[in-house]
């Protein structure tokens, strides 16, 4: 499995919105900071997947609300907060989320409403727990392997599958 990132600050000062938004696939955003987020995830997946992969025809379907290559069986989930945009690659069925770890959030009182209980939960403890949580929602069933990382000091991801995850990871900053 391969993660591709970029940090968003620096991708969009060398590169037009005009030849981002050849990538729009028509959704609609009511933030504007949303919709450049949807266009970079969408231009770093299908240059990923040209460039890397030897995608040609990287045109996305959507299949039970996840997003596939219409003709190929590479699997994708695209992750983005904060400065990061972020896109997961595996030969299997994946999930995938990175989370800017704010310092300023209640993570017990979070973790509790989600029936986690834990007497003094780390910034850390909190942000593998949603990570994960977003990743099983994007996988859309219960995971059997788990991967989750620091992406330097402020971010964690995670990445779930519902097969056992045999190949190595690579994290991989682009742009």
């Amino acid at each position: 499995m391969k993660i591709f990132y970029i940090e968003k600050d620096k991708f969009l000062e060398n590169i037009k919105i005009e030849d981002l938004e050849k990538f729009s696939d028509g959704k609609v955003y009511k933030s504007n900071n949303k919709y450049i987020e949807h266009l970079c995830g969408l231009y770093l997946v299908k240059n990923v997947a040209k460039k890397f992969y030897g995608i040609e025809n990287t045109e996305i379907e959507i299949r039970n609300f996840k997003p596939f290559f219409k003709n190929s069986n590479l699997y994708f989930s695209i992750s983005h907060s904060a400065n990061i945009v972020a896109v997961a690659f595996h030969n299997e069925n994946i999930g995938f989320d990175v989370e800017y770890c704010r310092k300023t959030r209640n993570f017990k009182e979070i973790m509790e409403r989600f029936d986690i209980k834990k007497e003094n939960p780390t910034k850390e403890d909190f942000y593998k727990f949603w990570t994960l949580y977003e990743a099983k929602i994007k996988l859309g069933k219960d995971f059997v392997s788990v991967y989750t990382a620091n992406l330097g000091s402020d971010y964690i991801l995670s990445c779930v599958s519902d097969v056992v995850m045999t190949s190595e990871f690579e994290i991989i900053k682009c742009c």
